[in-house]
C-alpha cells in the first residue's frame, strides 16, 4: 500500500523520473562498456531463436539488452520508469539503425502495452522495484503468451541497516516498503502457483537467481 501511495503521488506522466540525468549517463556508460551478449545467446538457444518474436524488456534501463534483442531480429518493446534512460536507449537504437517501441511507466503499468502478450518477457535485476511481489508475478504471467517464455534474473542479497529491516518485513509478511529484494525461492513459489507455467530455476551466484518460465 505504501509503495502504491507513493506512485500515485509521483506519476510518470506528470514528469517524475527517479533517475538523475548525470547518474543515468554514468550508469549507462558502465553497462554498455561491460555488456556481454552471452545471456542473450543463452536465451536465444533456450527459446528457439529470436527473429520475429515479440520481446518485452521490462525494466530495460539504458537499453543494452533491448538493443541486442532487436539486433537479432526481435520486435522489441522497451519499458522503464526513467525518461533519462529512455533517451539513452532511443539514441542507441538509432545509432544501430533499429526500430523499437518505447513505453514509459512503473513496472506495474506494463500491462497497458500494445494489447497482445509477448513471446518473451525479459526482466533482469530490477524485480525489487515492483510494488508487490505476488501481484507483479501475476502481471508477468499475464504478459507471456501461450507458448511463450519469461526470463527473470533476481538480485536477492539482503541489504544492510534500515533497508535490511525492510527486507525482513517483506520476507516475513509480504509487505514492501521501498524496494527490498524478495527472499530466495519466493519467485519460484509464486510462479509455481500458475498451473500453465513450467518454472526452471538456477542460482547464478549467492546473490542472483535466474528463472526460465515456459507458458503452456
Amino acid at each position: 500500500m505504501i509503495n502504491q501511495w507513493r506512485a500515485k503521488r509521483r506519476p510518470v506522466a506528470g514528469g517524475f523520473d527517479p533517475i538523475d540525468r548525470d547518474y543515468a549517463l554514468k550508469y549507462a556508460q558502465g553497462e554498455w562498456s561491460s555488456f556481454s551478449p552471452a545471456l542473450i545467446d543463452l536465451i536465444e538457444d533456450k527459446i528457439g531463436g529470436l527473429s520475429g518474436k515479440r520481446v518485452l524488456d521490462l525494466g530495460a534501463g539504458p537499453g543494452q539488452y533491448a538493443v541486442e534483442f532487436a539486433k537479432r531480429g526481435a520486435q522489441v518493446t522497451w519499458h522503464d520508469i526513467s525518461r533519462n534512460y529512455e533517451s539513452i536507449a532511443q539514441a542507441q537504437a538509432a545509432a544501430h539503425g533499429l526500430e523499437m517501441a518505447f513505453s514509459l511507466g512503473y513496472l506495474e503499468e506494463a500491462d497497458r502495452l500494445l494489447g497482445a502478450p509477448f513471446d518473451l518477457v525479459f526482466n533482469r535485476i530490477c524485480w525489487f522495484y515492483c510494488m508487490n511481489d505476488k501481484k507483479f508475478a501475476r502481471l508477468v504471467h499475464n504478459l507471456i503468451r501461450p507458448g511463450g517464455w519469461g526470463f527473470i534474473e533476481n538480485y536477492m542479497n539482503p541489504p544492510h541497516g534500515v533497508r535490511r529491516m525492510r527486507y525482513w518485513l517483506n520476507a516475513w509478511t509480504g509487505i514492501k516498503v521501498g524496494y527490498p529484494p524478495p527472499p530466495p525461492g519466493r519467485l519460484k513459489r509464486l510462479f509455481e502457483h500458475f498451473p500453465d507455467l513450467a518454472v526452471e530455476m538456477s542460482v547464478v551466484s549467492s546473490h542472483n537467481e535466474r528463472y526460465f518460465l515456459a507458458k503452456r
